[in-house]
């Protein structure tokens, strides 16, 4: 008997009726075939021997010919369609031979009645007799419990579910065996008529009532396995077994009064096919339509009848005993009253019990919310807080999309190709994210209340997204200042290695030869001398050249406004008859750190090479102040292009204010051209700069 674990989620769902797996083997065609022959054979041997007996119809229908032909047919077409969509499934084969042995018990049942009629021999009546006993518990008494156990996938749901199946085949092999070998007959009780292979079987009474508890404890056993399943399903499998459970209340609310009473119409037993129907449906095409739509409003409208009907029934007997007989008319219209009054708010009630069973907690959006957000509180785990979104709201399956990359952040469940819905996900004004959320079967637009639940999630998503990507872009900066650092102690390396090295070894061997021809050759001596000084001249403008790369020598001595000042009078002297260059600022500034220092300078020096480098302008100021902030301003009155975009230049501005949590601003005005960066600095109990 297979077992074991269920095939991945969604692994059977997405094979089409016409894919692989609806092919099949070719001998399981031939099987259903057969199987379909067979059956079509044992019907009109029930009918050729029902016309032959001359059979009534009140004789047709209480000798469960008509029940059994269909629900052999119910077998029979599901176990068909399973087995040939889904081969590997076993629950195909079980319903094929269950719906065999319905049809069987009809054929045999009805030519036992012709062979009674007609003076058939004793054994050929009795051997029929054994045949229809025998035939119809193979499938309601056994197989289809079997079947139910390992629906839908048609594996146990364990291997620790062996016993039960055992169970279940005991305890079948039991009743089928007790029924051949006891005396009885569906038409009499003589031993003309009973089984074949009766011995007067009599069962103990102790081993019956045995039994019949085994059977009782293998049936909770396997509705426990379907609960179990249901539990711990994914979305596909709790819509299979929905369709189950909507096949059961069907028949249930058909066949109430028979099983209450224990009489009742024999037709009404022609609902048990809708078991067999439904669980064919489900394990080949289960998202036929929204499962849980049609089960919730069966639910609430059965629910909301059977109260109705209960509360008029019991006002009514309960004013008769109050009332005298003659005013029963009257109380049934109390009654009435009282039903239609307790109408509204008992579907009212009733339905909020339906929903949250079937759309989860969705009625009371706050609640839900809160729940869903706690995830929030310890950690950013966002594809958690997704998966107990769709757990609460019971949506097949959700994604968060992370805006502007448009990738696929988080997601929960399995995308199915269905419609579904976007929530947009904003923080201060900006879009940060995308919620998508995949609708239910049935449903073309997301449900008003799902909706409003999601809308308050999306702020805590949003604030979590994006700080998660400001995190990633922390991580990020740190990485690259890190790359950064090794590249400049590289470059140093380099510039030391490769240009300081080689002109000190240099100087050191030549100091070392005029050492050695001083006394015998002075003037070589003093030739060697004056190559040594000149080398170590050019070392210290390289040195002078590596330090200026780092920070500039100006800013320690001068601080930032005269070094911006130093700067501009070398422009002017080397500009100053095409570009008249000014600076405006107080007279100090607090104190700056060395960071804001040299991002400053360096974007004044770069803003003043833009304007000389590409710009007609005749006049050029450069204003500086700080209160809470430093701004530098560098203005022209050159006319701007007609198109530009933002070069080097401009890109390395803005990246050196950034870096300090600053902005930079570029672009034509009314005026001409300004450049704008504003740095963030901190003055309060700073002295003032002594350096101005």
């Amino acid at each position: 008997m297979p077992d074991g674990d269920a095939p991945p989620p969604g692994a059977s769902d997405v094979a089409d009726l016409h894919g692989a797996d609806a092919t099949g083997p070719r001998r399981a065609r031939w099987g259903v075939g057969g199987a379909l022959a067979a059956g079509t054979g044992l019907t009109l041997c029930a009918a050729v021997f029902a016309v032959a007996a001359r059979t009534t119809w009140p004789i047709f229908v209480q000798s469960y010919t008509l029940t059994n032909l269909a629900i052999g047919f119910g077998f029979l077409a599901s176990g068909g369609f399973v087995a040939w969509f889904r081969p590997r499934n076993v629950i195909g084969v079980l319903f094929l031979v269950s719906g065999l042995g319905h049809l069987t018990t009809a054929a045999a049942g009805m030519a036992e009645l012709h062979a009674i009629h007609s003076g058939a021999p004793t054994p050929l009546v009795r051997g029929l007799s054994a045949v229809y006993t025998a035939a119809w518990q193979v499938g309601i008494g056994w197989l289809f419990l079997l079947a139910l156990l390992l629906f839908p996938d048609g594996r146990l749901p364990s291997r620790r579910w062996r016993p039960v199946a055992w169970l279940i085949t005991v305890n079948g092999v039991y009743q089928l065996g007790t029924g051949v070998l006891s005396d009885g007959s569906p038409f009499g009780d003589g031993r003309a008529v009973s089984s074949i292979l009766s011995v007067g079987l009599a069962v103990p009474e102790s081993v019956d009532i045995g039994m019949a508890v085994a059977g009782a404890a293998a049936t909770l056993l396997v509705i426990a396995s379907l609960v179990l399943r249901y539990v711990r399903g994914d979305e596909g499998t709790r819509r299979r077994l929905l369709w189950l459970i909507l096949a059961v209340l069907a028949m249930l609310v058909l066949n109430g009064q028979r099983w209450i009473t224990g009489d009742g119409p024999i037709l009404f037993l022609l609902s048990f096919v809708l078991i067999p129907v439904a669980i064919g449906i489900a394990i080949v095409r289960y998202e036929l339509f929204d499962i849980r739509l049609a089960l919730s409003r069966t639910l609430l409208y059965g629910m909301t009848i059977a109260v109705i009907i209960a509360m008029y029934a019991g006002i009514v007997a309960g004013f008769s005993l109050l009332v005298p007989e003659g005013a029963l008319r009257g109380a049934s219209v109390a009654a009435a009253i009282v039903v239609a009054i307790g109408f509204t708010p008992l579907r009212l009630f009733l339905q909020r019990l339906v929903d949250r069973a079937f759309h989860g907690t969705r009625s009371d959006p706050a609640r839900t919310a809160w729940r869903i957000g706690q995830g929030l509180r310890d950690d950013d785990d966002l594809a958690g807080v997704l998966e107990r979104t769709g757990s609460a709201l019971r949506l097949p399956w959700l994604a968060l999309r992370r805006e502007p990359q448009g990738d696929r952040f988080a997601a929960t469940g399995t995308a199915d190709g269905g419609p579904a819905a976007e929530i947009e996900l904003g923080y201060r004004g900006d879009v940060v994210g995308t919620l998508v959320v995949g609708l239910r079967r049935g449903e073309s637009q997301l449900h008003e209340a799902d909706r409003r639940t999601l809308e308050l999630i999306a702020t805590p998503l949003a604030v979590a997204l994006h700080a998660i990507t400001l995190r990633e872009q922390v991580q990020l900066a740190r990485t690259a200042t890190v790359e950064a650092a090794v590249a400049e102690r590289a470059r140093l390396q380099r510039e030391l290695h490769d240009g300081l090295g080689p002109t000190l070894a240099s100087v050191t061997f030549r100091a070392d030869a005029a050492s050695n021809l001083v006394r015998s050759v002075p003037d070589e001596a003093v030739r060697l001398l004056g190559e040594v000084r000149a080398d170590l001249r050019a070392t210290l403008d390289l040195v002078r050249r590596v330090v200026y790369g780092l920070r500039p020598i100006e800013l320690d001595d001068l601080g930032l406004l005269g070094a911006i000042n130093q700067q501009v009078a070398a422009l002017r002297g080397d500009h100053g008859e095409r570009v008249a260059i000014d600076v405006q600022a107080p007279p100090r500034l607090p104190v700056l750190s060395a960071a804001v220092e040299l991002a400053a300078y360096r974007i004044a020096s770069e803003a003043l090479a833009n304007v000389l480098r590409h710009s007609d302008a005749t006049r050029c100021r450069v204003t500086v102040s700080c209160d809470r902030e430093l701004v530098v301003t560098v203005q022209d009155d050159g006319g701007p292009p007609d198109t530009w975009s933002p070069g080097l230049g401009l890109r390395s501005i803005s990246d050196r204010a950034e870096e300090l949590g600053g902005s930079a601003a570029a672009g034509p005005t009314a005026a001409g051209w300004e450049v704008v960066v504003r740095l963030p600095v901190s003055t309060a109990g700073n002295p003032v700069s002594p350096r101005g």
